[in-house]
């Protein structure tokens, strides 16, 4: 058994990254991941579910988020399965937060919250109608709301495990429109501590390498062990730190877990007795192929979500069993589409890249 939770986990992302008590750990990965220039000063935790105003409307519910002395938001969403529209989703996130800062004080002025910065509190007095009140009046400038997606899946697209966005143009004749609401996917299927670009060096990395690994870990990497912020988020981890409460939240997370991959299991094993049952019919060999071929579309399509149509038909073009052989050994290691048609569509599979 692991000595240490699985990060990835809705229990285990919230009890390294969502504890008071565990502040410090928080504000060191936002820094790390952000890249930002300065560290962070401080941070308060707020509600995770962001009621609406009204019955009417609908709540966003994070995993994460937070605000540091100066009101920056920060939004962190931990997502290990596949799930659809996820860019959508943080967009959708990210509006509550920007929403929020029109919230309204006294006689309509906005006024910053009680962890703000004084800076931010000193200015939040203003005299209106000849009387001081403790609120200052809003202008509509934002403050910036970053957004940070943790998956244990590959997007679309992604060759890199760090994928930075915000609202600008590709277009180099056209200007920034807009830089305060930024997102960052963290894709930890694509991290390879074998590969130069992601060396141990970087603080960046180290943080991929503990996400993806923590689990698989006997003991502190030696790397970790100097390391003030890492050293205390592997005790923080230790499954022997958890209170009889705590390792029952935890199981409960991993049996969910295991339930959805006991969903995907029959799921699996409904391809293969269909293809066994069709090549009863139509065929041993036939039925090999085509059961093969369900096979593969199903576990890529879990793995990846809807297949693009050059893939599809590549996988219905396979005509023998040494073709489907020649890909199976390689499956573990397909986590891209770059990686994905280079095994599918090469010459010895018959087939050739569209």
């Amino acid at each position: 058994m692991s000595r240490f939770i699985d990060p990835t986990t809705d229990f285990g992302f919230k009890k390294l990254f969502g504890d008071e008590a565990n502040k410090n750990i928080t504000m060191s990965f936002l820094a790390d991941v952000l890249e930002l220039s300065t560290p962070l000063q401080d941070l308060g935790f707020l509600d995770k579910e962001r009621l609406p105003e009204t019955v009417d409307e609908r709540a966003g519910v994070y995993d994460l988020f937070c605000r540091d002395v100066a009101d920056n938001s920060f939004i962190v969403e931990m997502q290990k399965s596949r799930i659809g529209f996820i860019k959508d989703r943080l967009l959708y996130y990210a509006t509550f937060p920007l929403a929020a800062q029109a919230k309204k004080g006294k006689l309509g002025y906005y006024e910053p919250p009680s962890f703000a910065a004084p800076s931010l509190r000193e200015a939040a007095t203003a005299t209106y109608g000849g009387r001081e009140v403790t609120a200052s009046v809003w202008d509509y400038l934002l403050k910036p709301v970053y957004c940070i997606a943790v998956l244990g899946y590959v997007l679309d697209g992604s060759k890199k495990a760090v994928n930075r966005s915000s609202l600008r143009y590709e277009d180099s004749s056209c200007s920034s429109y807009y830089d305060k609401l930024s997102f960052v996917t963290l894709e930890l299927p694509l991290y390879d501590e074998r590969k130069p670009e992601y060396s141990l060096d970087r603080r960046l990395n180290q943080w991929l390498y503990f996400l993806k690994y923590l689990p698989d870990f006997e003991e502190i990497p030696e790397i970790f062990r100097n390391d003030e912020i890492f050293y205390k988020a592997f005790q923080v981890a230790a499954l022997a730190n958890l209170t009889r409460q705590e390792r029952w939240q935890y199981e409960l997370t991993l049996k969910r877990v295991r339930d959805m991959h006991a969903v995907l299991s029959t799921s699996f094993n409904r391809g293969k007795t269909e293809g066994k049952t069709e090549g009863k019919t139509e065929g041993k060999a036939e039925g090999k192929i085509e059961g093969g071929r369900e096979i593969l579309q199903l576990l890529l399509t879990q793995k990846f979500g809807p297949l693009p149509d050059d893939i599809t038909a590549a996988i219905f073009a396979i005509k023998d069993v040494e073709q489907m052989n020649q890909i199976w050994p390689h499956f573990a290691e397909i986590n891209d589409w770059e990686t994905l048609r280079k095994h599918l569509l090469s010459p010895t599979n018959g087939n050739s890249v569209s």
